[in-house]
């Protein structure tokens, strides 16, 4: 039997060599069913015609000079190519038909309802098509058993007539609601997609322009620092109650400023893929003694106490950056502390695993359902803070963490349950060996300002390399209250025609006019000059560089600590 599968020039591609052998097979094989109850010629005229016009077809649309035609003279072309090969097989009507034989005439019934039905489905998208390639495949069958009931007479034949009108009539219904559902579906699915294709590309154009203003967003909130440093070692505050309250407020927002900017850029710089982690071996127990170390202060306010558990073994180290490991360990203190009653206790424990360390930090806290679980890793949800009190932080910790361990080539999990605390894990691979350390960098991680006056510093000349004019003006006061000697350029070129100025030299990174701060530190360092280098910018690739070249980096905003301790440790 002939499958009647026309080559499938309405899905851009071309009908197979062996799909072509297969119909043409089947053909042959529906010629011989007949021939035993038909004089030879009939079933072979029958076959020369259906496989005569198949191959043509199949010649025809893989020509070059088919495909380059315009798409509706293709379409033109394919239509005629489908109907000639619907005719050829409609023939069967008559050239297969065997009289008084009603076995071999349900035979051709099934067979021509098949070769219909394989038409219009295999042509669903072009209804035109299929209903005229139908009416010549079935129409040849249902008018010679009409004839043959109305004049043999047979009531059998007429009523086998009326089915295969009726099929036919069904055939061309069935696949003109299919081809209906299938453009709804086409329309919905393309509506989809778009849809799709605009969020995404809003997504990471946000991502990209938050990671590329960075440097600029971060520039103000410097300035601020720099001036409440200014602000907070003034005289006239030691005499004014209500100015100490405003400046101690001013301090609050500006850390909460900070910490906020920092953990979405983090977050954006993360989605548009510009943050990468500078994975090396690192030592575990010291830097968690050093976490605990950190929120001591904090934890003591809160009454809460912080202990690491560590055993006094050999080093145990894993491959992680070491910024991100204590940015990540730091927001699970810092969670377990606010989550804590006074009189309770937070644990850091380091557990061995097959190929990783796991770190641990748990809580007393009123515990975590379990099915919200996965949602305390989302941005910007927290489950105890429908009041968003900012006290409480901004619901990013823990989506930032969670990203952290996964550049990290780790994970972080969690197991609690209401009523019994929670238990942060982060595990992370092994490291058979430490490296050398390999970065001299220093974070800005919200460093408060602070009283210190700096009156211990050596005075020094410093030469400033900072194009922005605010933050230029409030570290040229800071350090000159510092007892500093400060000349401020603003360019490259202004920087090294006052090169001899000077033994410390501080350059931003990202300078006007197309100048570079790093090769100007490079430049200058050469001279015999200590160098410091500041920026706003925060992706690995600059971190590493810095390292690599044995270079400080101090990241804005930069607090009156950081500049302190920067300038102490010269």
């Amino acid at each position: 039997m002939s499958l009647m599968l026309p080559p499938p020039e309405h899905r851009g591609q071309t009908q197979t060599l062996q799909l072509y052998v297969l119909i043409r097979a089947c053909e042959l094989l529906g010629a011989l069913l007949f021939l035993p109850a038909l004089p030879w010629w009939q079933p072979t005229l029958w076959f020369v015609l259906v496989a005569a016009a198949g191959s043509w077809g199949f010649w025809r649309v893989r020509q070059p000079a088919f495909k380059r035609l315009p798409k509706a003279q293709r379409r033109a072309i394919y239509r005629r190519y489908v109907w000639q090969s619907s005719v050829a097989v409609g023939s069967a009507g008559f050239l297969l038909y065997v009289p008084g034989n009603h076995n071999l005439h349900a035979l051709l019934g099934l067979y021509m309802t098949m070769a219909a039905g394989l038409v219009a489905m295999w042509g669903v998208r072009d209804l035109q098509r299929s209903a005229v390639a139908v009416c010549l495949i079935m129409s040849p069958m249902v008018l010679r058993f009409l004839y043959d009931g109305v004049m043999g007479p047979r009531p059998m034949m007429v009523v086998l007539a009326g089915c295969g009108a009726l099929l036919g009539v069904i055939i061309v219904y069935t696949a003109t609601v299919q081809a209906r559902r299938m453009e709804q579906e086409a329309v919905l699915r393309r509506q989809a997609e778009r849809a799709a294709d605009t969020m995404a590309e809003l997504s990471l154009a946000k991502s990209r322009f938050f990671a590329a203003v960075s440097h600029d967003l971060r520039q103000p909130v410097h300035a601020i620092g720099l001036y409440l440093e200014l602000l907070t070692q003034a005289r006239m505050l030691h005499d004014d109650p209500d100015a100490r309250r405003s400046v101690e407020g001013i301090r609050q927002s500006w850390v909460a400023l900070d910490t906020l900017l920092s953990q979405v850029l983090d977050l954006t710089r993360m989605d548009a893929g510009t943050l990468r982690a500078n994975l090396s071996a690192l030592e575990l127990a010291p830097l968690m003694r050093a976490v605990v170390m950190q929120h001591s202060a904090a934890a003591e306010s809160a009454g809460v106490r912080v202990i690491a558990l560590l055993k006094d073994e050999q080093p145990r180290h894993v491959f992680a950056d070491e910024l991100m490991l204590r940015r990540l360990l730091g927001n699970l203190v810092d969670n377990a502390i606010k989550f804590s009653r006074p009189g309770q206790r937070v644990l850091l424990t380091l557990r061995p695993g097959e190929q990783c360390w796991h770190m641990q930090v748990r809580d007393c806290g009123p515990g975590i359902a379990p099915e919200l679980h996965e949602s305390v890793f989302e941005e910007f949800v927290q489950l105890d803070n429908q009041a968003r009190d900012r006290a409480q932080g901004y619901g990013l910790g823990l989506a930032i963490s969670r990203r952290f361990a996964q550049l990290m080539l780790g994970q972080l999990t969690l197991r609690s349950a209401p009523g019994r605390g929670s238990c942060f894990t982060l595990s992370l691979p092994r490291a058979s060996a430490p490296v050398a350390a390999t970065a001299l960098h220093v974070d800005g991680a919200n460093a408060p300002p602070s009283a210190d006056t700096g009156m211990d510093l050596a005075r020094r000349d410093i030469l400033l390399v900072e194009d922005d004019p605010l933050v230029a003006d409030a570290m040229c006061q800071l350090l000159g209250r510092w007892g500093q000697t400060v000349r401020h350029v603003a360019t490259a070129h202004d920087a090294w025609a006052a090169r001899d100025f000077g033994q410390l030299a501080i350059c931003d990174v990202r300078l006007p006019g197309g100048g570079n701060g790093f090769d100007l530190a490079l430049q200058l360092r050469a001279l015999g000059k200590q160098v410091v280098l500041i920026s706003g910018e925060t992706d690995a690739a600059l971190k590493t560089r810095a390292a690599a070249a044995n270079l400080r980096l101090l990241t804005k905003p930069v607090s009156g600590v950081q500049m302190l301790a920067m300038l102490r440790g010269g």
